[in-house]
């Protein structure tokens, strides 16, 4: 074999034991009530397009829902990251959007979408409620209306699989978010996924946290505020957020 043809070789197989030591990975941040599951049809878009995909659900801190703060849950996105890796980018949906935003103050991530994402303090121009909120928020086996109710753009296997998942959630963390969470813009290029059914994140809210992180939007109409991960139109979403990362984050390398 000829010298060169060693040597490319080589250096193919150095280039690909780098890689697979330090891996470019997407933390997929799912919102209130769910879990990892609900990145179903975005998992295999972003392993696709050379991603490892960290998915896990969130957890209740050691006293239960009743005790877990928002920081807790901030906390365990961090420690999702591999300590060794290439880059990374944070996905979050709905709760999972402000906590993808202040994890990325510590994290530095190499991008951010946020799909549906709660907003930060200070950038919400819609009424937030004021209904209280209980202690713990119980939202597992509850009745399948409710899901087909917040699933309105899903087809009907998706809903009976989705249903029986949902878990309950934390009053405080949801508190922490109703008053509002100060953050700061990622440095990053951020993306900002807007459904305009979405009756939980007005779309007024998510175009609003656009123009304070400087962000690339995708808008799709006729989504529900679940639907970019569990929609009908969820797998073609999910492609155009892995495009727009391979795109617009030109120095990621994921390929």
């Amino acid at each position: 074999m000829a010298r060169k043809n060693i040597e490319a070789m080589l250096a193919a197989i150095c280039t690909l034991s780098i890689t697979a030591a330090n891996p470019n990975v997407a933390v997929m941040i799912h919102g209130a009530g769910g879990g990892g599951w609900e990145y179903r049809f975005w998992k295999p878009a972003f392993e696709r397009a050379g991603w490892q995909v960290i998915a896990p659900d969130l957890v209740p801190a050691k006293g239960g829902l009743k005790q877990t703060k928002f920081t807790d849950y901030v906390d365990q996105v961090i420690s999702w990251v591999p300590k060794k890796h290439g880059k990374v980018v944070l996905i979050g949906a709905s709760l999972g959007g402000i906590l993808a935003l202040k994890a990325a103050e510590r994290i530095k991530p190499g991008a951010v979408i946020l799909i549906n994402g709660v907003s930060p303090a200070g950038v919400d121009p819609a009424k937030r409620k004021s209904d209280p909120i209980p202690d713990v928020i119980r939202w597992a086996n509850g009745p399948l209306k409710d899901t087909r109710d917040a699933m309105p753009d899903s087809d009907e296997a998706t809903i009976l699989w989705a249903h029986p998942q949902w878990r309950d959630e934390s009053g405080s963390v949801l508190r922490t978010t109703r008053a509002g969470v100060k953050t700061t813009p990622p440095t990053c290029p951020v993306l900002v996924v807007i459904g305009t059914k979405d009756t939980d994140i007005p779309p007024a809210t998510s175009r609003a946290t656009a123009t304070w992180a400087r962000a690339d939007v995708f808008e799709y109409a006729n989504t529900s505020h679940v639907g970019p991960l569990l929609g009908r139109r969820a797998k073609e979403i999910a492609e155009a957020c892995a495009t727009w990362i391979e795109k617009r984050v030109t120095n990621l390398g994921v390929r």
